[in-house]
């Protein structure tokens, strides 16, 4: 943290802690706190705003979160840059949205019924 203190625009430092946030800590609140500071920086490139947009809807959609915020997340990248192949991907995203979502779930186990071996 000290690290940040002296270098805040240190942005792999600062990717790194998201992550530690969100899968380490379950604090997805701080992990997208340290992503919106690069996101925000004027002057940021497209593609790495783009790819922190994206890191964080897939940190959402990894603990759980709704299709709500994560929805939102990709309709900034379309927001910010209409008409760019970024926007048209995060598009297709969100239409592919609960696909994406069911596909993360974790699968339930069914348990199958006893049945009598009395076949003859």
């Amino acid at each position: 943290m000290t690290h940040l203190q002296a270098h805040p625009l240190d942005a792999e430092a600062r990717e790194k802690l998201a992550i530690i946030y969100a899968d380490h800590y379950h604090r997805m609140d701080l992990a997208t706190d340290q992503l919106d500071q690069l996101i925000t920086h004027p002057n940021q490139p497209q593609r790495r705003v783009v790819q922190w947009l994206n890191k964080l809807a897939d940190l959402q959609v990894r603990h759980g979160a709704n299709t709500i915020p994560f929805a939102r997340l990709l309709q900034r990248i379309i927001d910010l840059y209409p008409g760019a192949p970024p926007a048209d991907v995060a598009a297709s995203r969100i239409s592919l949205l609960k696909l994406e979502l069911k596909g993360r779930e974790k699968a339930t186990d069914v348990k199958l019924g006893t049945y009598e071996q009395d076949i003859g």
